[in-house]
């Protein structure tokens, strides 16, 4: 593929060849940020090995796109809701005009008429 970055990097001693089309500086501050997490839980307790440490932090960041997956779907939804809600007041703002200015005509019809009889 075009424009795929090949990226060394090391996660707690591996080191690893990642393909990406995203920059250098982004695949490395998500390996720290990986890293950091595994280290985290590998000081938990003297007897989480690296894969419990991998295991555990992919479970992890699995949980936090599945929420974040849930409240991007509520963000959605309550945008349409939003959007809906400013259509339908929209409506509303062009039907009291109109209703306005038909009152508006009707008043000035009804000066004409008192002004005819006096």
């Amino acid at each position: 593929m075009a424009g795929q970055n090949k990226i060394r990097v090391e996660i707690c001693g591996s080191r690893y060849v990642v393909s990406s089309n995203e920059s250098p500086e982004y695949v490395k501050r998500l390996v720290n940020t990986i890293e950091n997490k595994v280290k985290t839980i590998m000081d938990s307790g003297p007897s989480v090995t690296l894969n419990d440490a991998y295991f555990l932090a992919l479970l992890s960041y699995a949980d936090l796109y599945e929420k974040s997956e849930l409240n991007a779907d509520h963000i959605r939804s309550q945008l349409t809701e939003y959007l809906e809600d400013s259509t339908k007041a929209k409506l509303e703002v062009d039907e009291y005009r109109r209703e306005n200015e038909k009152l508006r005509r009707e008043i000035d019809i009804l000066r004409q008429n008192i002004g005819r009889d006096h």
